[in-house]
């Protein structure tokens, strides 16, 4: 079988055309592997994070470390000025990360440092405002009341059902919201790639938290069956699905439907791999091969012989819709009648 692929982008997907997409690269078709074939499972890949999904998230919040304390917004800072004592008493670090300095009606940006680096800086801040020259005998900075953060995060996580872990459900949109850190879209992502980008986002952030990121639960493997076929829509799988279970499964082909050019498509990163494959071949008998479909494919059945990328998306335009960028694929199945174009 001469088997062709088109790689399309998203862009032309939404009806546009040029010289480009009528270039054609020669491609083995999709196909099962032969320990795939006769499975009754889907096979064991690492899976992608899907709309649905829901994540198990386990929060650690360190109070101890090797590295010295560093100064957060909410702490208690205690500062001793041995030749000006009713200046002494004790100062909240402000959200923005400053102390007032009493007597210098001005303030100074402590967040971030160690209590020794607090001390420089307070001292020339009281330099520049030629007040008075406290020395490093004369200005001792403690904090009183540490992990401010790690507390506050502690009170805000904590649940007295679930402790210190969270249920998060990834949107249809494919985003989901973590604490401290909002909205992240899970293009494509795997739970060990979420769990290592979390834990570089949340090393970024004031206070010690990391997380383990667990996959509680998974929306069902879904092939989707589009274009001219008796029922279009998504159909649940629980093994690899050959195009002609795929049709049978949407009620067969109707008498519209061109069988020689079928369409297995597939997102590969930012792209649609589009598969041409002849399925009146395959009915034949002629086929050299049987396409398998994965999960999240799309299979599209066309009114017309398909001679290029441009003709395919103008096709698709009406009856289906891409949702996000490398995530997965979204559909929606368009119920106007397709002789109306």
């Amino acid at each position: 079988m001469n088997a062709k692929m088109l790689v399309l982008l998203l862009l032309p997907l939404a009806g546009c055309s040029s010289t480009s997409e009528t270039q054609n690269m020669p491609v083995n078709i999709l196909t099962a592997s032969p320990a795939n074939a006769q499975a009754t499972d889907m096979p064991k890949v690492e899976q992608t994070l899907r709309p649905q999904d829901v994540l198990d998230v386990i929060f650690h919040i360190s109070t101890s470390g090797s590295d010295a304390y560093r100064i957060q917004s909410g702490d208690q800072i205690g500062l001793n000025f041995t030749a000006a004592s009713q200046l002494n008493g004790n100062q909240l670090v402000l959200p923005d990360g400053t102390i007032e300095l009493p007597g210098a009606n001005t303030s100074v940006k402590i967040a971030g440092l160690t209590s020794e680096q607090a001390r420089e800086e307070i001292q020339r801040a009281y330099q520049r405002k030629q007040l008075f020259q406290p020395n490093r005998n004369q200005l001792s900075v403690q904090v009183i009341s540490p992990l401010s953060n790690e507390s506050n995060l502690k009170s805000a996580l904590n649940h007295p059902a679930t402790g210190m872990s969270r249920e998060i459900t990834v949107g249809t949109d494919g985003y989901a919201s973590f604490p401290e850190i909002g909205a992240v879209p899970l293009q494509g992502m795997t739970v060990n790639q979420l769990e290592t980008f979390l834990n570089q986002r949340y090393a970024k952030l004031p206070g010690r938290m990391t997380v383990d990121v667990l996959l509680k639960s998974t929306a069902g493997n879904e092939i989707y069956v589009l274009g001219e076929v008796g029922q279009p829509g998504s159909y649940p799988i629980r093994r690899p699905v050959s195009v002609l279970e795929a049709l049978t499964l949407a009620r067969g082909s109707n008498t519209k439907a061109r069988l020689d050019s079928v369409m297995i498509m597939r997102r590969n990163g930012n792209q649609v791999q589009a598969v041409r494959y002849d399925v009146e071949k395959a009915l034949a008998g002629d086929a050299s091969q049987i396409a398998y479909l994965q999960p999240d494919d799309m299979l599209y059945v066309p009114k017309t012989k398909l001679a290029s990328a441009g003709e395919l998306a103008r096709q698709l335009a009406d009856v289906v819709l891409f949702q996000g960028v490398g995530f997965s694929f979204g559909y929606r199945v368009d119920n106007k009648d397709s002789d109306s174009n």
